[in-house]
């Protein structure tokens, strides 16, 4: 009869003899796991630093765009007056604005209405505005004057008009109707086949019932002398690059386009943020701690190492020759000891009181690697690094492989071990199964001794 337990039949603790066999068996496995996670944890905080690494190629690169360094503000000497936006097509200069007339809506209103309403006859009431816009109500009979204005709004757009009922002082109500656009092209008359509504025509002029009380016009300015204007109060197209909000008439601003130093200082600032993390992280992961006799988890990593130097490098050399500043502490971004960039305010503005100067410190783009900018060696670098076959990403890979390999051979080790505690269960198992056997022939033969002892 087969063992179902292993060290039934004898007493062996077969179970404790296999596990601690295969135990010893499987350091190897427990090596492996170790090695795994200690390639995981590098690849990990290199993951990190090609991370960083491309946050720094983006700043870099923003500092060697057109778009950054062609930015532009504007300002108003008279803000209750005049605002606007300048995009990178406007050119710096100065220039005084006098606003004449703000662009304004067409409206007219009735006499009094007193009589008409509700509307005895079906017929149609058409509104066309001089922009193309038509607005045609039916009417059905019974209509009051407030469900005639309804209609009438029902049918508005944007280029449309609207029409309300106004009470005035008197108590009485009149209509109005007011374009909902601005401009010359907000113009309309109004016709109609309604006798009722005869009183609410309008061809262009007054009449006995219709008065006009805005009149449809564009806004008018003068730049410098040169007479412009536009259909709403903003005006797009007079200069290139420019828009000008026209906020109140009769009035003079001084309008001052400029080079947004602004926004090159936070494009600068985010270069140094960026280098200082990579830079930052770089030394704690490649660093060994005497205290504690523990090193970063890249520690002794040569591309880690050899792109910390190379980023020393690249922000400690000297700038182009189209520049007259020579380094990065001349336009004010000193290093520190602990190989930082720290702005120093003062002497930033200073240089960016030539902003093509610093621009060619920064973006310079021909020539050889010296001939370039800062900025541009530092892009150059960060893409080499990024790019399929570059030293990050090879090392990454590189690490990626490394794993995948120890994970394969942890997984034929362990198929091993299986194998292995198979046999040894098997082995054992007979062992005791053997035993078993022995210890009852032992048995037997004692019994019978005992037997022939007795019968002597």
């Amino acid at each position: 009869m087969a063992i179902s337990s292993a060290g039934v039949g004898s007493g062996l603790n077969v179970q404790s003899i296999v596990s601690q066999l295969v135990a010893v068996e499987s350091q190897p496995v427990k090596l492996m796991q170790a090695k795994g996670s200690t390639l995981q944890t590098k690849m990990s905080a290199f993951g990190q630093i090609k991370a960083e690494l491309a946050a720094l190629q983006d700043a870099a690169n923003a500092l060697t765009s057109a778009s950054t360094w062609n930015s532009k503000t504007l300002t108003s000497s008279n803000a209750a007056a005049v605002t606007g936006t300048a995009t990178t097509d406007a050119l710096a200069s100065t220039f005084s604005i006098n606003v004449g007339t703000l662009a304004k809506g067409q409206s007219v209103y009735s006499n009094s209405v007193t009589t008409g309403f509700p509307i005895a006859a079906a017929g149609t009431f058409t509104i066309t505005s001089s922009n193309g816009n038509t607005q045609t109500v039916t009417l059905v009979g019974g209509e009051t004057l407030d469900g005639f204005a309804a209609k009438v709004n029902a049918t508005t757009t944007a280029n449309g008009v609207s029409a309300s009922v106004v009470t005035n002082s008197l108590g009485e109500k009149q209509l109005m109707f007011r374009s909902s656009s601005i401009g010359a092209n907000a113009a309309f008359q109004i016709a109609t086949t309604s006798a009722d509504l005869q009183q609410f025509a309008y061809a262009g002029t007054d009449t006995a019932t219709m008065k006009r009380g805005s009149t449809a016009s564009d806004a008018t300015a003068n730049i410098d002398g040169i007479n412009v204007s536009g259909a709403n109060n903003t005006l797009g197209s007079s200069l290139p690059g420019v828009t000008l909000n026209l906020l109140q008439g009769s009035t003079t601003a001084q309008v001052t386009i400029a080079v947004d130093k602004d926004a090159i200082k936070a494009k600068i600032q985010a270069f140094q943020d960026a280098y200082n993390k990579l830079y930052a992280d770089l030394k704690t992961q490649t660093a060994y701690n005497a205290a504690t006799k523990t090193g970063g988890p890249l520690l002794g990593d040569n591309t880690a190492t050899s792109m910390q130097s190379m980023l020393r490098t690249l922000v400690g050399g000297s700038g182009p020759a189209s520049s007259t500043i020579k380094r990065l502490s001349d336009l004010g971004l000193e290093i520190q000891s602990d190989g930082s960039l720290k702005t120093n305010s003062t002497k930033l503005d200073s240089a960016l009181q030539d902003p093509s100067n610093v621009k060619a410190f920064f973006a310079a783009s021909t020539g050889t690697a010296s001939e370039k900018g800062i900025a541009k060696r530092v892009y150059d670098f960060a893409f080499g690094a990024l790019s399929v076959g570059g030293s990050a990403s090879s090392h990454i890979s590189a690490f990626q492989k490394a794993i995948d390999l120890n994970n394969k051979s942890i997984a034929r080790f362990n198929t091993h071990i299986e194998a292995y505690q198979k046999q040894l269960l098997s082995q054992y198992n007979a062992l005791d199964t053997n035993m078993a056997k022995l210890s009852s022939l032992s048995s037997y033969v004692s019994q019978q001794i005992t037997t022939w002892n007795k019968s002597s």
